[in-house]
């Protein structure tokens, strides 16, 4: 696909190439002169569906979702105003509604790690864009994991802030009860940079809930990095001890899922009429309209329940999980037009990520090993709403302890070779 560039001259040579090769460009931005600030200095590219004056985000749709907006994103502004630098907005899936990176109606940026590979989604261009060195950082939207699962594909760190904290005018909604808006860097030192600007002060993170119980149905390299990131933990003075989590993933998927199906198709449903979607997207629409209003106004307050009933967050600061059960996919398993399809590995990329918002927590996910095939693995720190800087300064200790997310993309180079 053609990269619509306002200046591509503005832009480096080495960041074009690189963003047609790996396909994750949709528009690049002429270079502006940013004001001072505290993210002076610091680069970014935006998620596709937050508004800015003339131009109407794609949406990842094949055309723009709407007519051009005349103000600018309230996020966009507040990165405007603290100084950091967009270089333009990248690719996502289409309405921000599939977890493996896949777009019909445009396209898949590829994973520098290895392009045979889902990148993650829905924020998927955020994430490689990260992932190859590109930008400081990306904006992202995580409404049921969208953030980490990009996270852990390309061995990046993600903050998925507390529900409500990140302004969301002027962006895309999918699910207004769980949308968030949230940031992927290489580390957590650069994601503290941008909580300053946007969360309050924190608690520290001293007492860890460890999810093993997670471990006997989360594949063996998963299971392993995320018991040998505990294991770092203890050696660095925090307290680890073992709590379960299944029982409350498996309270939240019910109300969880006719939540964001039925809020989805009542914000976008009417674009069924047009005929433009593919068929995945429109059966995920129509699914979603057959949730009656009762039915949709009984699972948010379900959901309610559990999160006024949870205690877990009177004894742990925060909780230790994988961000996936399995190694990151080949395309094909997460491809349904291809012969290799497996549907439950499309379910199980956002198993351990979707109860985060539909409890509204904070989450920080980091890189914590690599799996069979050299891949990388992440972790997820869970915490209640509003300990956001509590978790990025305890990943940002781990990741002083650890060099798990220093590890380049092993299939950059060779995708970055000229033709």
């Amino acid at each position: 696909m053609q990269i619509a560039a306002i200046d591509a001259s503005a832009a480096s040579a080495r960041f074009m190439l690189a963003a047609e090769r790996l396909r994750l460009l949709v528009q690049a931005e002429a270079a502006t002169t940013a004001g001072a600030g505290a993210l002076s200095g610091l680069s970014y590219l935006a998620k596709d569906l937050l508004d800015t004056p003339g131009r109407a985000p794609s949406c990842g749709l094949a055309a723009p979702a709407g007519e051009a907006p005349r103000e600018k994103a309230a996020l966009l502004a507040a990165l405007d105003e603290a100084g950091a630098q967009r270089l333009g907005f990248c690719e996502m899936t289409a309405l921000a509604c599939e977890p493996s990176g896949s777009n019909p109606l445009r396209q898949r940026p590829l994973n520098p790690w290895d392009p045979n590979r889902i990148c993650g989604g829905s924020s998927s261009g955020s994430g490689v864009a990260v992932a190859a060195g590109l930008v400081d950082f990306a904006i992202g939207s995580d409404t049921a994991g969208s953030l980490r699962i990009p996270a852990h594909c390309c061995g990046v760190t993600a903050w998925k802030p507390s529900y409500g904290l990140l302004p969301l005018a002027g962006a895309m909604a999918l699910a207004p009860s769980l949308d968030v808006l949230g940031f992927l860097a290489r580390d957590a030192t650069t994601l503290l940079r941008l909580a300053g600007v946007f969360a309050p002060e924190p608690k520290q993170a001293l007492r860890i809930a460890y999810a093993a119980d997670l471990d006997a149905v989360s594949e063996a390299p998963v299971a392993a990095a995320c018991s040998e990131l505990a294991e770092l933990m203890k050696a660095t003075g925090l307290r680890v001890a073992e709590e379960p989590l299944s029982p409350l993933l498996k309270a939240c998927d019910p109300p969880l899922f006719d939540v964001l199906q039925g809020e989805t198709s009542r914000e976008h449903g009417w674009r069924l009429a047009g005929g433009a979607l593919d068929p995945g997207l429109t059966a995920r629409l129509q699914k979603g309209l057959a949730i009656s209003p009762e039915r949709l106004a009984e699972a948010r307050e379900r959901l309610q329940a559990i999160a006024g009933a949870l205690t877990l967050f009177r004894h742990h600061d925060a909780i230790l999980l994988p961000v996936m059960p399995i190694e990151t996919p080949e395309i094909a398993a997460c491809e349904p037009s291809s012969p290799g399809f497996a549907p439950r590995k499309l379910y199980a990329l956002s198993a351990y990520t979707r109860f985060v918002n539909a409890l509204g927590l904070a989450a920080v996910a980091l890189p914590c090993g690599f799996d069979s095939q050299g891949m990388p693995i992440g972790a997820q720190l869970v915490g209640p709403a509003g300990s956001d800087l509590a978790l990025l300064k305890l990943a940002a200790r781990i990741q002083r302890d650890s060099a798990w997310h220093g590890r380049q993309p092993t299939a950059l180079a060779a995708l970055l070779e000229a033709a």
